[in-house]
């Protein structure tokens, strides 16, 4: 009986023990996010909390109150200025080892064009890769329990965003200086790109998931009869994310680019799904599994 109660007491010690470091990372962030517009819309918008409450992890803290700033690029975030925003938010908040970086789609905004020759995109593709390895290997530096999550974008839309006063101020203009490209066009290259970037991943640190399609998955063309789930990613890429997906300026969703909050948390859950799961999750699970290996 002794030695029964003995067990049991240790049991218990140890169950608390593997609980601490839970208890603690509630009170404090364990996602650093750092990017552009994407990046400060999620969080903004609180979708990483709305998500990952509602898949019962709610406990896990997300920060990007000075790492994610709209129309940023990554040339910009590669620079010494802005490389010390990430490292004064890791050192301030030691809990934090997963990162998630959204940048690019700037980049490639402000220099694509329809009419660049072949050697001229992959000039651009490398200049954008290069200043990305600078900030993830910048990141991962920092910290050796530090992974990075690779989230990048899903399909403009050019198709149904050119009247009204947000297409005239900015998303006629914005196509103008494209070329006018086609959803085909625009939606290869974005692609293209992405793949590109998706490279860094070769690091056993660094993960990528995909988001090319994501939103004609999810909320379909139901006025074409195109219902959700109809058009599994990469989706078609003849056809712009739909317009229910999109934020909403000055009239319902009139923004060419970004994301509603509904769409940000499609992209979340999307992320989720496929790594911040197993990431935090597997928190519960190795202390779990330990406690019943011993137990055997």
């Amino acid at each position: 009986m002794l030695l029964y109660k003995a067990l049991s007491r240790a049991r218990s010690i140890l169950l608390v023990l593997l609980l601490l470091p839970l208890a603690a990372q509630a009170q404090s962030p364990r996602i650093l996010l750092v990017g552009d517009s994407w990046a400060e819309e999620q969080w903004l918008d609180g979708s990483h909390q709305r998500i990952f409450t509602a898949n019962g992890l709610g406990q896990f803290q997300v920060d990007g109150a000075t790492t994610t700033e709209s129309g940023t690029t990554a040339a910009e975030w590669a620079s010494p200025i802005f490389l010390q925003r990430i490292a004064d938010a890791l050192a301030a908040q030691p809990g934090i080892d997963t990162v998630q970086v959204t940048l690019g789609g700037n980049d490639f905004l402000d220099a694509w064009n329809v009419n660049l020759s072949q050697a001229a995109v992959l000039d651009l593709q490398n200049a954008i890769l290069d200043d990305l390895i600078i900030i993830t290997e910048f990141i991962l530096d920092q910290r050796p329990d530090i992974e990075i999550i690779l989230s990048f974008y899903d399909y403009p839309n050019f198709v149904d965003t050119l009247g009204g006063l947000t297409g005239l101020l900015f998303c006629q203009p914005l196509h103008d200086d494209l070329g006018n490209p086609t959803p085909l066009q625009i939606n290869t290259a974005a692609n293209q790109f992405i793949g590109v970037y998706a490279q860094l991943a070769d690091d056993p640190r660094i993960h990528f998931v995909d988001h090319a399609g994501l939103m004609q998955f999810v909320f379909g063309f139901p006025s074409e009869n195109i219902l959700p789930g109809d058009l599994p990613p990469p989706g078609d890429l003849n056809r712009p994310s739909p317009i229910e997906a999109l934020r909403s300026r000055i009239v319902p969703n009139d923004d060419c680019f970004h994301l509603s909050s509904d769409g940000y948390d499609v992209l979340v859950e999307n992320l989720f799904d496929q790594y911040f799961f197993q990431r935090l999750d597997g928190v519960f699970k190795s202390g779990f599994e330990s406690l019943n290996t011993s137990n055997r």
